[in-house]
């Protein structure tokens, strides 16, 4: 029981540290997940034989963060994962059951960006949905860009301050689990 809140938490985490990075960078970014706008009904949709519907699939399965850019005037969906692999050449987003969330993300948010974070190499890796294969591991080095080449204004002193926080959010949480 405890398992399913500390990942919730470590997940918040890294959504929190994401969000204010592209903050930071002059995007504006808001929370948009069915955990926070749905937040009294994701249980129920958790519950065995419920939420079996298209629309449950499409609720459980969206974005974290809604990101506006004030100067192209974009809009962008965005998924935030945080994994503990130490090697960006295999990195497991889902395995097994779970890889039909990638097929969901697809299905129905095609247009919005995974963002994966991870303790080795440029810490923070996105990619659009709509340019992922379904698998159960990625060379985040060859699947995914470092999340600056797509959300462009990102600096490269923020960068280094944000990876540097990231590394102490893992650092923690893998602290706490031994």
């Amino acid at each position: 029981m405890y398992n399913y809140y500390d990942n919730l938490l470590e997940g918040n985490q890294a959504k929190d540290l994401v969000k204010l990075l592209l903050e930071n960078a002059g995007y504006k970014v808001y929370p948009y997940g069915y955990e926070s706008t749905f937040s009294d009904i994701k249980n129920k949709l958790r519950e065995k034989g419920s939420g079996d519907s298209k629309t449950a699939h499409r609720i459980r399965s969206s974005p974290d963060l809604l990101v506006y850019d004030g100067k192209t005037k974009d809009v962008m969906l965005v998924e935030v994962k945080m994994r503990r692999q130490r090697n960006e050449t295999s990195v497991t987003i889902y395995k097994g059951e779970k890889l039909k969330r990638i097929e969901n993300y697809r299905e129905f948010w095609n247009d919005s960006i995974l963002v994966i974070v991870i303790p080795f190499g440029a810490v923070f890796y996105a990619q659009k949905i709509s340019k992922l294969e379904t698998k159960e591991s990625y060379n985040v080095t060859i699947d995914f860009k470092a999340i600056e080449d797509i959300f462009t204004r990102i600096k490269a002193k923020d960068m280094r301050y944000f990876r540097a926080k990231a590394y102490r959010i893992m650092e923690k949480w893998e602290k706490k689990r031994k």
